[in-house]
């Protein structure tokens, strides 16, 4: 039989397979059907070498043996044990090899009608074009941008930090570039996928402040009332106010007094 240097490795196959297995059950199986895959033919059932590879007692590996066993996942054979998972990725693999190399022989037949050359049409070549050594030839090399690097997107850091300071350039107030700050960290963080992911989270916040500045009204309308939804969420940011920057509640906002002034006058 033939060897398998690799297989096919499908986790949730794996996972579903080995549900319900004792930890022991679960290190023997593995290594069985591992050694299985590396040998390419069944295993010798001698058990006290086996328990060793497994890195069990000879008692717990005999029991998890015969667990495996009753439930169909290792098979006794003539040749010891076996599996039937390992015996179809034999032949799935062994069927894939004789496609490639049926191809390689159509590849070169063609070559060989190509060049008006005599073809054995059942000989393969003596290097296959992935082993065979490459001609030069000419190259076009694309050139990277002066300034462009190959930086990798990245998901909204739970430690980003807005700039408000740069929300308020633009015409925001403070509570707005707040406001506008916990729901530029609400968004982004639900966004499935790639739409959740970019290069620089600082220019993608500045495009954020540009577009909420843009739909500010022309005009200072009457202030409508606030859902409770929207008291709750002032209230939240007021408090973030006091906490960050030490600024008074709107209620104890009044004039200011300019001291510098002997009349004391206020404006």
């Amino acid at each position: 039989m033939t060897k398998m240097p690799w297989i096919r490795f499908f986790p949730s196959d794996w996972l579903a397979g080995t549900r319900g297995m004792s930890a022991v059950e679960t290190g023997v199986y593995i290594t069985l059907i591992a050694t299985m895959y590396e040998r390419g033919e069944p295993i010798p059932e001698d058990h006290a070498r086996l328990s060793r590879l497994c890195g069990a007692s000879n008692s717990s590996f005999a029991k998890a043996i015969e667990t495996l066993v009753d439930e169909g996942k290792i098979v006794r054979v003539d040749g010891g044990l076996w599996n039937d998972r390992v015996e179809k990725e034999q032949v799935y693999l062994s069927e894939k090899s004789e496609v490639g190399s049926r191809a390689a022989r159509v590849r070169w037949s063609k070559k060989g009608n190509e060049n008006n050359a005599p073809i054995d049409a059942g000989a393969l070549p003596m290097q296959s074009p992935g082993n065979a050594n490459p001609k030069p030839e000419a190259r076009v090399v694309k050139e990277e941008p002066n300034g462009s690097s190959k930086k990798r997107g990245t998901r909204l850091s739970v430690d980003w930090s807005p700039d408000i300071a740069f929300a308020v350039s633009i015409g925001l107030s403070q509570a707005q570039a707040m406001t506008e700050a916990a729901k530029f960290r609400e968004w982004w963080p639900a966004q499935p996928g790639q739409k959740g992911v970019k290069l620089d989270w600082d220019l993608t916040w500045k495009t954020w402040c540009r577009k909420a500045a843009e739909r500010l009204p022309r005009a200072q309308a009457p202030p409508r009332p606030m859902s409770p939804h929207m008291q709750r969420q002032h209230d939240i940011h007021q408090k973030l106010k006091r906490d960050l920057y030490g600024e008074p509640d709107d209620e104890f906002a009044g004039q200011t007094v300019d001291l510098t002034e002997r009349d004391f006058r206020s404006h």
